[in-house]
Formats: C-alpha cells, sequence, structure tokens
C-alpha cells in the first residue's frame, strides 16, 4: 500500500478539527512522517500506525507546531507498557537537528527516550538529496524561517510538501510541475495561492497549515483566470491519497 494521509492541517492555534502539521507519507511498507506537530501520535494510530510501529521522521524546520509532539513519540517508544518500540528510530533534519534531539535528551534525560533494546539514530542533512529505506528524497531549503519542503517522485509522479514557507523564487522552482502539492497556505495570502498555482502549474495542490478559513471555488476561479490548468483543493485531517 503506497499513499499519503494529511494527519495534520493545522498550526499553532488550537482546534478541535484540526492537529498541527504533519503528512504520512507510506511506500510500500515504508512510513514516513513529515513534521510531527502537537497532536499527531493521536492521528498516526486513528491512520492505522501505532508509535512504534513508526521508523522515519523528518523535520522540516524547529517551531513547536512542526516538533512538538516528537518528545511524546520518544517517550512513548521508550515506556508505553502496551507498545514499546522494538526498532530504531530514525530522526532527519536541517542543521541543528543534532543539537535539538541531544539537548532533549539532556535536559530531561536519555533514558526517558530510549532503550537499550533500540537505537534513536538523528540524520543532519547538509545536501540537497538523500535517501530513507533506499528511496531517493530531495530535501531543499524554503527560505526565510529555515524551512525545508520535501519531494520526490513515485511511480512516475512527483510530489512535493512544502512545510512553512512564503511567496518566492525558491517556492515557485519547487513546486513547478509536480504532479501532487502540499502547500503552507497559511503564511500567504489567496491572491499567492492562486498566483503560486498558475505559476508553477502543480497539478493538484493541496492547502495546509490552515490559519484561516478558504474558499477553494474562489481560489480555483482566480487560477484559472491566471492561465493554471490543474486542481484546487482543501486539506482536512486524516484525507488521503493514493499512490
Amino acid at each position: 500500500m503506497s499513499e499519503l494521509t494529511l494527519l495534520g492541517t493545522g498550526t499553532c492555534q488550537v482546534e478541535a478539527e484540526r492537529r498541527a502539521s504533519s503528512v504520512l507519507i507510506r511506500l510500500d511498507e515504508t512510513a514516513i512522517l513529515f513534521d510531527c506537530g502537537h497532536g499527531i501520535l493521536q492521528r498516526l494510530l486513528e491512520a492505522g500506525v501505532r508509535h512504534d510501529q513508526l521508523q522515519h521522521v523528518v523535520l522540516s524546520h524547529f517551531h513547536p507546531d512542526h516538533i512538538s509532539d516528537l518528545i511524546s513519540l520518544m517517550h512513548a517508544g521508550a515506556w508505553s507498557q502496551r507498545d514499546p518500540r522494538t526498532s530504531d528510530l530514525h530522526i532527519y533534519g536541517p542543521q541543528g537537528v543534532r543539537d535539538l534531539i541531544t539537548g532533549i535528551f539532556q535536559l530531561l534525560g536519555a533514558n526517558s527516550f530510549q532503550q537499550p533494546y533500540y537505537q534513536v539514530h538523528i540524520h543532519e542533512i547538509t545536501e540537497p538529496r538523500f535517501t530513507i529505506a533506499d528511496y531517493p528524497f530531495e530535501f531543499l531549503s524554503l527560505p526565510p524561517a529555515g524551512n525545508h519542503g520535501l519531494r520526490w517522485s513515485w511511480k512516475g509522479k512527483r510530489y512535493a510538501i512544502t512545510g512553512d514557507s512564503n511567496f518566492h523564487q525558491e517556492e515557485l522552482a519547487f513546486l513547478t510541475d509536480v504532479d501532487m502539492a502540499i502547500i503552507d497556505a497559511g503564511h500567504i495570502s489567496d491572491a499567492e495561492i492562486s498566483k503560486l498555482a498558475a505559476k508553477t502549474q502543480a497539478r493538484h495542490i493541496i492547502c495546509s497549515h490552515l490559519y484561516r478559513d478558504l474558499h477553494q471555488p474562489t481560489l480555483q476561479q482566480i487560477a484559472e483566470q491566471q492561465g493554471y490548468r490543474g486542481t484546487i483543493q482543501i486539506g482536512s485531517d486524516l484525507l488521503t491519497f493514493p499512490l
């Protein structure tokens, strides 16, 4: 089974219907979590993946609404009496991720987050390309907040997730001609969302990281007036797409 699930489409705002930022990528038997904001472990379970079954977490940047449940993930793995972790956990991120994880260990105690029968591996990504379980990915800088987007190809199609970002040339290049893009729609205006769609021609754009309500027909209409030929969709928690 290969699919993509929006676990959390919210932000730092605490809302009943949305958890913070996270996308679950399943490529055959490999599950990869992109960002891990608050409330995501519960959503992960609702999507059919226990915390101890997850082996790969990619962090786009270090804002709390993108990383806060990472502490709960590691703690549950080490101390859960029902589903303790028995396999290694790999955490990937930009420069500084090693300091982040080791700092958490030092502050709260390493034995709170790791047991002797598995390891927590920290991968600081310093090149634009890296692999997870032999699957190739691109990890590209999308300024100005230290954010990185994740892009990959699967069965002849290209996919991209932005995390936090803004409207700029790096984002336009990142999303150009991808088949499916999950974009941060909370930090850009409605006009910029439509303009982003028209300029990149990403064939299917899902708006996530939502600080405000968006009106899909208006976004679609404005984008089409600028020459957009694809589809804009408003994301919701647990929305799933086959890959």
